[in-house]
């Protein structure tokens, strides 16, 4: 169906039932979270988003916002308590056919897995290739007493050299399992084609992969592990009634929070643990792909790397387009701005982009949350070729490996694109290989290399799309050059409770960023002398990196932020 006529068509339903439902003013306190729909002016859609968890939004002529909002039980006084009408949004069940064993499952793959199903495939995976396969936990037991496993696939499970690191994930709202499937599937083929297919052989070969088919079982196997449907029966939230994606720190935002889900908790962990170069996320209610970012429009604060994602996102849509002429339509032909359609906070997306250095998108995958299961053959079709295609896509950019110039050790540097990175889009090599991957639109760039106790060293790099640049990089240790010290920096005193100084005696210094240990810029400060002073007082006692930018150059330096006497 027409997307524009689909979008009016929704309008339609939605004012229809308000005719109907008379205005509801209560919720039935037996269900574990309900689906409601309402209209509500721009500061009432405002307020309503940073408390409850919206779904779908449709513009309407006069300016207001007819939204569909999923309320959790715990929830329910507090939305009550709005005052605005509402109608009950019931979606239709979808009919589900569920697979009892791992035969049922990969024989026409036109079943959804019960629990049970999932967790042998899983291990099947692993026991019928063990060369090319290794299952791993993410968290061992959820409130619900489910497991997040995850699909490591390489040709070298035991050390992943130089490659790229990828992740896909799905399902974090528990009522959308379409990609849940498409995940069990993809890794299914890649390892089932292998031996004969040459594209497959040379993903696996180059890209480290980890694939989590279900970030929320609890959700998902919300009424029984042996079946699953639309809301109620599969739910939205996890077994604490909270919206996993709607639960991660906010991008910008540095303060921590109390406490995390535990499915949150284990994902920041082992996002934390991998240096995972793209990812994606999977979800359903939609079909479009969106890109970063959800907590900021593309007039507000656009993502550094905006014009690479309008490619990777019109790729992604447009090589689904060639398989169906109805799918992946939403929106702006199958692509939007995250925020541009609606603005969330706490979104996996932002914050593996944010505080992790990965490019994530998220994907809706179907227009129902639930497909009928003898329709998910005809979705794997349709998507298979841009899921492989999207994979392939982060051995593309700038990459290569970071060695100190005398000893030749790798080591862990700041790769910062110059006049173009901003809001934590620069990245890092890795240890123990030091190999860096920046994926990036084609162009010229020019890239600083910086590392604690090493000379910067900005080199000019062009890369056309979809082609890989390799540059190797040799950082020069301050300690072993004494005829090019023209960056002599004094950072002092160190450690400090207080204000710490800043000054270079052979140039003037443009400014001064400082980042936490994940890589998060807690502040910034511009200077144009030889010297300045950085306040920490407002900074939680811990190690800081200092990067100091000057005329020259930038370089790094480490200081200990202290508890006040």
């Amino acid at each position: 169906m027409n997307r524009f006529f689909a979008g009016i068509l929704f309008i339609l339903i939605a004012s229809w039932c308000f005719a109907q439902s008379q205005h509801n003013t209560s919720l039935d306190r037996n269900m574990p979270e309900t689906y409601v729909v309402t209209t509500l002016n721009q500061q009432e859609f405002q307020r309503v988003s940073e408390r409850f968890s919206i779904d779908r939004v449709s513009r309407n002529a006069d300016g207001d916002y007819t939204v569909r909002i999923c309320v959790a039980k715990k929830d329910y006084a507090a939305f009550e308590a709005l005052n605005y009408p509402f109608s009950i949004s019931t979606p239709a069940k979808a009919n589900v056919s569920m697979a009892t064993t791992y035969a049922q499952l990969v024989q026409s793959w036109n079943k959804y897995p019960t629990y049970s199903t999932y967790m042998d495939a899983m291990r099947t995976f692993q026991t019928q290739f063990p060369d090319l396969c290794k299952i791993d936990t993410i968290l061992a037991n959820t409130p619900g007493g489910h497991a997040l496993l995850v699909a490591h696939i390489s040709n070298t499970l035991n050390d992943r050299g130089t490659k790229p690191s990828f992740f896909y994930t799905s399902t974090m709202h528990g009522d959308e399992p379409v990609g849940y499937v498409m995940m069990l599937h993809l890794i299914h083929y890649l390892l089932n084609n292998y031996e004969t297919d040459a594209n497959v052989r040379y993903l696996v070969d180059n890209v480290d992969l980890w694939i989590c088919p279900l970030e929320n079982p609890d959700g998902t196997y919300h009424m029984s592990d042996n079946t699953l449907n639309q809301s109620p029966t599969s739910t939205r939230y996890n077994y604490n009634e909270e919206d996993l994606n709607r639960s991660y720190p906010w991008a910008g935002r540095n303060e921590a929070r109390p406490s995390y889900e535990p499915e949150v908790q284990a994902m920041m962990l082992f996002g934390a643990a991998h240096p995972f170069v793209m990812s994606a996320n999977m979800h359903g209610g939609a079909e479009v792909v969106n890109y970063p970012w959800d907590i900021w429009g593309s007039n507000q604060r656009p993502h550094a790397d905006t014009q690479w994602w309008k490619r990777e996102s019109r790729m992604f849509a447009d090589t689904c387009h060639k398989q169906s002429n109805w799918y992946m339509h939403d929106l702006s032909n199958g692509v939007t701005q995250g925020a541009d359609w609606y603005a969330i906070t706490g979104s996996r997306q932002d914050y593996f982009n944010y505080y992790l250095h990965c490019r994530e998108f998220t994907l809706e995958l179907s227009s129902e949350k639930v497909v009928s299961s003898n329709t998910l053959p005809t979705y794997w079709n349709y998507m298979r070729n841009s899921l492989l295609n999207y994979i392939k896509e982060s051995l593309y950019g700038f990459s290569g490996i970071v060695t100190d110039s005398v000893t030749g050790a790798p080591i862990e540097a700041m790769v910062f694109v110059e006049n173009h990175d901003c809001d934590n889009s620069f990245v890092y090599s890795h240890l123990p290989a030091g190999d860096y991957h920046r994926p990036i639109k084609g162009g010229i760039y020019e890239v600083t290399f910086s590392a604690q106790g090493y000379y910067p060293k900005t080199l000019t790099m062009s890369v056309y799309d979809g082609q890989t640049l390799m540059q190797n990089v040799a950082l020069v240790p301050i300690q072993n050059d004494v005829e090019d010290r023209v960056q002599e920096v004094r950072v002092y005193p160190n450690p400090t409770n207080d204000n710490v100084q800043i000054r270079n005696s052979m140039c003037k210094i443009d400014r001064v960023e400082v980042y936490d240990m994940m890589g998060r810029m807690v502040k910034s400060e511009t200077a144009d002398d030889y010297s300045m002073a950085m306040d920490m007082k407002d900074c939680v006692p811990g190690q800081y990196m200092l990067r100091i930018v000057t005329e020259k150059g930038a370089r790094m330096e480490k200081i200990m932020v202290t508890k006040k006497r």
